[in-house]
């Protein structure tokens, strides 16, 4: 950031003191040129207008800055990145920018249904005991339309978002089953709570988000409205982006899916716990020894990609199992070493190799069914651009003098031809 940009900065809390927005909206941009004037827009007609719009440009390579500079209202700050720093690093320069008691965040794709901030706040306003409120969200495509009603191809699911509201208990049993259903872009948080919890983990390239929500609810209940508050964008993506579905994606998602998955159990307390695992409890929960052992065997039936992934409840039973815990498995639950050394023969399906395999497979395929179709539409093309000449060279032909006087010989000629060849 310029000096420029700090100095601005600081005189604008200045007087800002007395006057603090009620809500911060949060908005970083790379390379989005052609959707951050429409996410702007949409956080400008909110009906709602109590905000402050933090900017920051993550060094875009297109014209995304021109864009941005383009609105000029006092409630927006824009700031620029003298480096490329990423989402991540970016997200949490915005946190210790915002001063509002609300904190918003929308990503630079996405659009705002002009109502959102309305009923969220309100919603915020009459229960102090939540520190988050959600909303459902669309999946809309290149061009802003939504897949719902053009019956587009999506690569996710696009109910993706839509879903019941549920205990924190609740929650964790659907990540855990699971995978994140939180969208980003439909939070409003309360500024106390991310205080308490901090910003993202960098440690957490692609799911940062997800974790995150696993480190708010561990601590506070969340409500989720349950209507789309937000229009949510899924493009084509660059096979090297971290949106893409490729191998190294896949790969990177479900090392940092074990992460969350083991930091959720391990720092779940007991009322929580027995909550979402219930169903799965061998014994009643009695003591922390007895915390303990019941969250050992949950881990061990966790499931990822349709593999039971043993890694991350060794990891566990190696972090955790103290000696009481040790006697408490042993008397209590008849689990004894030998039973441990005997789960240590499996750990080895951390990941489903196959189905790397298997994918690498069909993603060359379709890299080599891409290639063939292209190279087909070329030869076509090429085709009806030679019809389209011949076409004409025989209308100019026809209209000639030549072509028509010679009209009856080449009649004469067909039937002398049919007559020799017996027809």
């Amino acid at each position: 950031m310029s000096q420029a940009e700090i100095t601005r900065d600081i005189m604008k809390r200045c007087t800002m003191k007395d006057e603090q927005p009620k809500v911060s909206v949060l908005l970083s941009v790379h390379n989005h040129e052609d959707y951050v004037g429409a996410a702007i827009e949409s956080v400008l007609r909110q009906t709602y207008q109590e905000w402050e719009l933090i900017i920051i440009d993550d060094c875009s390579e297109d014209g995304s800055a021109d864009v941005i500079r383009k609105y000029q209202d006092d409630r927006i700050q824009f700031y620029q990145a003298e480096e490329n720093q990423g989402a991540i690093l970016i997200f949490n320069e915005l946190l210790k920018k915002a001063d509002g008691e609300y904190i918003a965040s929308i990503d630079s794709d996405d659009i705002w249904y002009d109502n959102k901030l309305e009923e969220q706040i309100a919603y915020l306003e009459q229960h102090r005991e939540m520190a988050a409120c959600f909303s459902w969200a669309e999946f809309i495509d290149q061009a802003g339309d939504l897949y719902s009603i053009t019956h587009k191809e999506c690569d996710c699911d696009i109910r993706l978002f839509m879903h019941e509201n549920r205990t924190q208990g609740q929650c964790f049993r659907y990540f855990f089953d699971n995978d994140n259903y939180l969208c980003r872009s439909s939070v409003v948080l309360r500024s106390n709570a991310v205080e308490e919890i901090g910003g993202f983990d960098p440690r957490f390239r692609v799911l940062h988000d997800y974790e995150y929500w696993v480190r708010l609810i561990q601590k506070y209940p969340i409500y989720l409205i349950q209507k789309p508050l937000v229009r949510y964008r899924r493009v084509s993506v660059d096979n090297n982006s971290l949106s893409a579905v490729n191998r190294k994606n896949v790969i990177r998602v479900i090392n940092e899916h074990q992460m969350i998955v083991y930091n959720m159990i391990k720092e779940m307390d007991r009322t929580i716990f027995c909550d979402a695992f219930h169903d799965l409890l061998k014994k009643e929960v009695k003591s922390e020894a007895h915390l303990i052992c019941e969250k050992y065997f949950v881990l061990l039936r966790w499931t990822m990609l349709g593999v039971n992934n043993r890694q991350v409840a060794l990891r566990y039973f190696h972090d955790c199992m103290d000696a009481e815990a040790m006697e408490c498995l042993k008397q209590e639950y008849g689990y004894s070493w030998r039973d441990y050394y005997i789960e240590m023969e499996d750990t080895w399906q951390l990941y489903p190799l196959d189905f790397y395999k298997d994918y690498q497979t069909l993603e060359e395929i379709h890299a080599n069914t891409d290639k063939a179709y292209t190279n087909l539409l070329g030869a076509f093309q090429e085709q009806g651009r030679e019809m389209s000449r011949l076409t004409g060279e025989i209308h100019r032909i026809s209209r000639t003098f030549s072509w028509r006087i010679t009209k009856p010989l080449r009649a004469a000629r067909r039937v002398f031809s049919r007559k020799r060849h017996g027809r």
